[in-house]
């Protein structure tokens, strides 16, 4: 009889606690970012979103980034770009 060895090919996760941004009124006149992973179809409902958006409030602008590689948090520079120049922020994962 044959010998298995089974691994569980999982991480011990740590945990944090953290407080929400406080939520926006409106959008009106608001600076909305969208943030691509590029996956698969997530530019297609990244750009439904911001027609949708833009239809219903009157917002000043949208600033779009996306992430080079989908597995990893985007660069501190985009985040940072993001934070410094958005009211609020779309984080679009596509599949």
């Amino acid at each position: 009889m044959a010998t298995y060895i089974m691994l569980k090919p999982t991480a011990v996760g740590s945990t944090r606690r953290a407080s929400l941004a406080p939520g926006l009124d409106t959008l009106h006149g608001k600076t909305v970012g969208i943030l691509s992973n590029q996956k698969i179809n997530a530019d297609e409902v990244l750009e439904a979103l911001i027609t949708a958006i833009q239809e219903k409030y009157k917002i000043a602008r949208v600033i779009k980034r996306t992430k080079r590689i989908q597995s990893q948090p985007a660069p501190s520079e985009v985040m940072n770009d993001l934070v410094n120049s958005c009211d609020a922020v779309v984080h679009g994962v596509g599949d």
